[in-house]
């Protein structure tokens, strides 16, 4: 017998925080395979769904959007929506959202990137380790640079941007912000931050922090033009998307001796979306370990953060089933009919 329920594609395993909400209200259908789900696969799943959880990995294109007649809902397990096709998601009245609140965990890797980058944190750890370090009284071949003081530029004013400024106040930093948007006079004032023009933050800056979804307007925003206007002594940071910067610009850069040093949690062979992108990280960047720190998309990996992700992504969902507006919704839909009155 057909369930009357409305039914819920997960695209991964739904964690059992999500289910034990789901479960009263929905008919879940999840993609249990490690492997991630193919567009032919998810269509197939999908067909019939109501709603949509998915990941960061996971395309969903207007070729899906329009397999899925009944879809309400696309509901994402994390930031970023450069693998949905929101256009055409508003334009089917479909609601797209996103874990809105979990940019903390994001914010704090990116100072641990930072502080890994400058101080020298990898390669010092590795000489330890190697058994060539003798006592105090040994020179110390790493050389850093000081954070306090110096000025950090942040590309992006949204939450992620916010937190990772909130934490620069402790380091006695000058802090400097470009936004399409200028942001909240109040904010600025609180966090003491100066909005400038994007060249010229990057002209200033001594640390630069991406903090940008991405968009083809900030695919590549950091590329052989932008580095050109950085200081020869200036470090990147990028928490964000890969594709963001263009990393055979950053190698040569490094390699030139114009950019001090790159950090980042994201890579540009990531982006599924650009089908053209690399399918590696840059080999140069990868052997320069004296001046490049990289993590494997850590950004939120942190156990109770994850859980609290995925029980976001599922009260969206539910939301939006009952006719309202989802927390996390990131686009604008006409009123939707509810398919649940519980």
């Amino acid at each position: 017998m057909e369930s009357n329920k409305p039914l819920v594609y997960y695209t991964y395993e739904a964690s059992a925080e999500a289910k034990d909400l789901l479960y009263p209200f929905c008919e879940l259908i999840e993609h249990v395979e490690s492997q991630s789900i193919s567009k032919k696969d998810l269509i197939l799943g999908a067909q019939k769904a109501d709603a949509i959880c998915c990941r960061v990995p996971d395309i969903i294109d207007e070729e899906i959007l329009n397999s899925c007649p009944a879809l309400k809902v696309i509901s994402l397990a994390g930031r970023g929506l450069d693998n949905i096709d929101v256009s055409t998601a508003t334009r089917r009245n479909i609601w797209v959202t996103t874990a809105v609140e979990c940019v903390e965990p994001t914010a704090e890797l990116t100072w641990a990137l930072l502080l890994a980058l400058t101080r020298k944190i990898n390669p010092a750890d590795s000489f330890v380790r190697s058994g060539r370090f003798k006592g105090w009284n040994q020179p110390p071949p790493f050389y850093g640079s000081t954070i306090a003081g110096k000025t950090l530029g942040i590309i992006g004013m949204g939450q992620l941007g916010i937190a990772i400024a909130r934490r620069a106040q402790g380091f006695d930093m000058t802090v400097l912000y470009y936004d399409t948007h200028r942001y909240d006079e109040n904010l600025a004032e609180k966090y003491d931050m100066t909005a400038l023009p994007r060249d010229e933050l990057l002209k200033r800056s001594d640390y630069i922090c991406l903090a940008t979804p991405l968009t083809e307007q900030t695919f590549h925003q950091i590329s052989t033009r932008e580095l050109s206007l950085m200081k020869s002594t200036a470090y990147l940071i990028n928490p964000s998307r890969g594709s963001e910067v263009n990393e055979e610009a950053i190698a040569s850069a490094i390699d030139r001796g114009l950019l001090a040093g790159y950090a980042a949690d994201v890579f540009e062979m990531e982006d599924t979306r650009y089908p053209e992108r690399p399918g590696y990280i840059n080999q140069r960047l990868i052997e320069r370990s004296d001046c490049t720190v990289f993590t494997p998309h850590l950004g939120t990996a942190v156990p109770e953060i994850r859980m609290e992700l995925m029980k976001l992504q599922a009260l969206n969902v539910l939301q939006a089933l009952r006719g309202g507006k989802p927390a996390g919704a990131i686009n604008h839909v006409h009123p939707q009919k509810p398919v649940l009155v519980a």
